[in-house]
């Protein structure tokens, strides 16, 4: 006569812990799942929007659109401006950008020994020249990159080709070479 009831009582506590851990249908995710999904494209976003703001590119995530899904699309756009302007904030400037900044034409602005690429009032890269005097500067390429002669306190001037956005030299060559001809982005730096 116990039996029975004990083995109701066992197939009802059976069926309850079977009902508790089933998962939601197929074609739909959890609530918790989701958000994780979430935060980890979020995250990516951050990492990737800090890295392009400290290297003072410009504010554009769709080059990383391998990142993310079209899914996640929003998640990855939310953390990468986050991480820019941390980003932006975490390198050495001139002044914290503001947003008016962006887009702005660069200009070269001279020193001794350097040519500072300047957007705004935010420093994108400095020259570093192989002379300290310099005489001219020519943005080319849409100014991607930028041409510089520079001159010492005597001997032959250098003209030299930057990458605008992180101040890589790309080319290099004396300025009286120049006028038996030479690369065309050194075009009218002969002596």
């Amino acid at each position: 006569m116990f039996k029975p009831i004990i083995l109701a009582h066992t197939s009802l506590a059976i069926a309850m812990l079977s009902l508790s851990q089933c998962s939601p249908p197929e074609g739909t995710a959890s609530t918790n799942s989701s958000s994780q999904v979430n935060q980890a494209s979020y995250q990516r976003g951050v990492q990737k929007g800090k890295l392009d703001g400290a290297s003072g590119l410009s504010r554009t995530p769709n080059r990383h659109a391998a990142d993310y899904s079209e899914a996640d699309r929003d998640d990855f756009f939310r953390g990468y401006e986050d991480g820019y302007k941390r980003g932006i904030h975490s390198g050495p400037r001139i002044m914290p950008p503001t947003s008016s900044q962006y887009g702005q034409p660069l200009k070269a602005v001279k020193s001794q020994g350097q040519v500072a690429i300047v957007e705004g009032k935010r420093t994108i890269a400095i020259c570093r020249t192989a002379l300290p005097n310099i005489e001219t500067t020519r943005f080319i390429s849409e100014q991607e990159q930028i041409v510089i002669k520079s001159r010492g306190a005597h001997g032959p001037a250098e003209v030299q080709l930057f990458n605008s956005r992180n101040g890589a030299v790309l080319g290099q060559v004396k300025a009286y070479e120049l006028s038996n001809g030479g690369p065309t982005w050194a075009a009218g730096m002969a002596d």
